[in-house]
């Protein structure tokens, strides 16, 4: 009897933990591991090796597992049948499933994956042990695995953070902004340049040779900032901001005043202008199509709308939107060209 309760206490003791382990190493996340490369080095370098080769120490709890259950079911079996005959062993098999199943599989990975932080500095020691132990059968696992082959799977980090902070939203960690913020800086790379840049039909363009009083007449009021220099062909030779003109001679032309400006197509992501804006601490780039007309004009102020995903409004701003007031502008123009068609 003793025997017999030997071999079920051992087998479910060992698969109870197999079983935490598993799902305490399973659930350790990357940024976890990082954030303890400050706070406990030597832990984040042994939980770090431990996840960089996965294989192995899941091998050696596996192993060891099937062993704990193979063994106890075998001397279960056996004790049984020399205590009440071979007509209980479908009992005691049937017992001993159950027992495993609840007390070595649900309760324990129950348990791993709840309290993995509060497990994760056992990892290190307790996988250590077991690797050396069975290091015979993880060799022969591994001979056989590498005979087989691994497949390679493309691992799509930018998807699985935008799945982690839409989880954050369900969750209530994070709110819809900071839900949103995160998504939209991950799909820079995917918006073009003309889906966010402001239209050349609500743009103010200045001539080279415009002069700083004619400027200030024509646009002194005006909301804009910063102001593409034009010549008669419509290449762009610079820009000049606003503040520029404020303390110079009335005689100056814009061609003095202007700062060189970057020129793009509209194909371009928005990903590589924020990057080029950051580099060069230029916030305007002039927008061409395939054909060279320039389209309209990208600033920072529409990349960061584009992260928040709404327009940044101050007091001076009259329209909210000026791709959407562009649209209206456009289609006015259309409805007033096609009525002055009619009158003819």
């Amino acid at each position: 009897m003793v025997l017999l309760a030997a071999f079920a206490l051992l087998s479910i003791g060992f698969s109870f933990l197999c079983s935490v382990l598993e799902a305490a190493l399973l659930s350790l996340t990357p940024s976890y591991i990082a954030q303890l490369k400050e706070q406990r080095p030597k832990l984040h370098d042994s939980l770090s090796r431990l996840k960089a080769n996965i294989d192995r120490p899941l091998a050696a709890i596996l192993t060891l597992n099937t062993i704990a259950h193979t063994v106890g079911a075998t001397g279960v079996g056996a004790q049984v049948s020399v205590l009440f005959g071979e007509t209980y062993i479908a009992v005691a098999s049937a017992l001993m499933t159950l027992l495993i199943l609840v007390l070595s599989e649900i309760i324990p990975k129950t348990i791993g994956a709840t309290y993995w932080r509060g497990l994760a500095p056992l990892l290190p020691p307790l996988l250590r042990v077991m690797i050396v132990v069975l290091a015979p059968f993880l060799w022969l696992s591994e001979l056989i695995t590498n005979r087989i082959g691994k497949s390679e799977h493309d691992v799509d980090m930018r998807g699985e953070i935008k799945a982690l902070a839409r989880i954050g939203l369900e969750e209530k960690a994070l709110d819809s902004d900071e839900t949103r913020t995160i998504v939209n800086i991950l799909n820079l790379h995917e918006i073009s340049v003309k889906s966010v840049m402001t239209p050349r039909t609500v743009c103010e363009t200045v001539a080279p040779m415009l002069t700083v009083g004619e400027f200030d007449q024509r646009y002194g009021k005006t909301q804009f900032t910063r102001f593409p220099v034009m010549d008669a062909d419509e290449q762009a030779l610079g820009y000049v901001h606003k503040a520029d003109t404020y303390h110079a001679d009335d005689a100056q032309t814009m061609k003095a005043l202007m700062h060189p400006v970057e020129v793009l197509q509209e194909a371009d992501n928005v990903e590589q202008v924020f990057t080029s804006m950051l580099k060069d601490h230029n916030h305007m780039r002039v927008v061409y199509d395939d054909h060279g007309t320039w389209v309209g004009l990208i600033t920072l102020e529409d990349v960061i709308e584009t992260i928040l995903g709404q327009d940044i409004v101050d007091e001076t701003d009259n329209v909210q939107n000026l791709r959407k007031y562009a649209k209206q502008r456009w289609l006015k123009r259309i409805k007033r060209d096609e009525s002055a068609r009619s009158q003819r």
